[in-house]
């Protein structure tokens, strides 16, 4: 067409446009590889070319994508598979790493919020993954983790990763495989089987599918979550509703599983190490009415040291509590109420009330009884004190510590409950 501008296009060598050169006025060059997009004058036509980035051959790349996605994949050029744009790209060394600090990626670590590890990963035959994730404190989830089997050292893989909840791997073998501090202070990491978490010093023995391991199956996670809020005038509600109330100031809000088997803290809103979401300040603690609807909950180290948290309301509310490992111990409650609380499937009471030194009187219904089997408790109201008097007179004793007193006060069975 007479007086059209001719436009040129430029082509990599696998045939795909990766830029646009017009002739006439102003250049515009996108490179969409990385989708990032630079403006250039006519006479910068040489800059523009040099501008692009051939990052080609097959090689193991790690993307950061633009929702805090960390892709980890094996292809040609740089593609994200997700659809997510691409912000930064590094290329991970198959060989692996001495420490964090040798990542070609260590620099965007608290950037990430999830990782996302494609099935092209699993046929390389990797088996260093030493100190990949360490120290990602922001990231949340894994995916893709079954594209990892077969690795065989995975020191400090996961070691400071204090907000992850989950590891999806559709399967997962640990033959073979060494890894020192691997989940050090994963202190959120749950798995989906039963609950399980790992203490501070657990290995690669806990890197499996099923009971006693933290990779959760995408196809069979039976995990459920609650709510914690904690708001500024120092209250926690905890509920199965993950929408705070708007009405309150909120200092901090996180879920907690409700089947976790926690080993600590780290896990709650108020376990900051210093300032508003310090324990310290928490002063009451609330179980919503709609905590009913969960069938199996673990409790333990909930409030953990919470040296002035004087009251806790909504006992009544639960059902199906298993573990009760720590749940209230330092607290400084005088009295607690476990009315409308059905104790029949407790199996754990180890230190549960241990360091309650003000606590007076622990209120249950006329009907409370403890499973005659399967359970246990040694030193449940260890360094109470003789304040602690059931509804009998029996007074707490330093050789009365056991789950077993944790049962209405009577002339026959003495106990600390006392009815009402």
């Amino acid at each position: 067409m007479a007086g059209a501008v001719p436009t040129i296009f430029w082509f990599d060598r696998f045939d795909e446009r990766i830029g646009i050169l017009p002739v006439v006025g102003e250049l515009i060059h996108t490179e969409e590889l990385n989708g990032e997009s630079t403006l250039y004058a006519p006479g910068d036509m040489a800059a523009s070319i040099l501008a692009l980035e051939w990052d080609v051959g097959y090689k193991i790349r790690a993307l950061l994508l633009d929702d805090g996605t960390l892709e980890i994949n094996y292809y040609e050029r740089r593609t994200s598979v997700t659809g997510g744009r691409i912000v930064q790209v590094f290329e991970i060394d198959p060989a692996g790493y001495s420490s964090a600090s040798a990542r070609s990626y260590d620099s965007i670590k608290l950037l990430v919020k999830k990782v996302y590890i494609d099935s092209t990963i699993g046929s390389l035959g990797l088996t260093n993954c030493n100190y990949w994730f360490n120290a990602f404190s922001n990231c949340t989830e894994v995916r893709g983790f079954e594209n990892l089997s077969g690795m065989t050292s995975a020191n400090q893989m996961f070691t400071s990763c204090g907000s992850l909840e989950t590891i999806y791997a559709t399967s997962f073998s640990n033959s073979g495989l060494s890894g020192s501090l691997m989940f050090n202070s994963c202190n959120r990491l749950v798995g989906g089987t039963d609950g399980f978490v790992s203490s501070t010093t657990s290995g690669a023995s806990v890197c499996k599918l099923g009971a006693g391991g933290v990779p959760t199956d995408p196809n069979d996670d039976r995990r459920t979550w609650f709510w914690a809020h904690y708001y500024a005038d120092g209250e926690g509600v905890l509920t199965a509703t993950s929408t705070p109330d708007a009405t309150r100031e909120l200092v901090a809000s996180g879920r907690i599983c409700a089947i976790g088997k926690y080993v600590g803290l780290g896990f709650t809103p108020w376990d900051g190490v210093t300032g508003p979401t310090h324990r310290q300040h928490l002063t009451s603690a609330t179980f919503a009415a709609d905590m009913a609807t969960f069938s199996y909950l673990n409790l333990n180290y909930l409030f953990y040291s919470c040296t002035n948290l004087a009251s806790v309301g909504g006992l009544g509310n639960l059902s199906g509590v298993r573990s009760m490992r720590y749940t209230f111990s330092s607290c400084a409650f005088a009295t607690i109420d476990f009315r409308g609380f059905d104790p029949s499937t407790l199996t754990d009471l180890f230190y549960t009330f241990s360091g309650c030194s003000r606590l007076t009187t622990i209120l249950a219904d006329a009907s409370w009884a403890l499973p005659t089997s399967g359970i246990t408790g040694s030193q449940c109201f260890y360094s109470c004190s003789a304040s602690l008097v059931g509804g009998n007179g029996t007074a707490w004793a330093s050789n009365k510590t056991a789950y077993t007193y944790f049962r209405i006060d009577t002339a026959s069975t003495p106990g600390y409950i006392t009815v009402l």
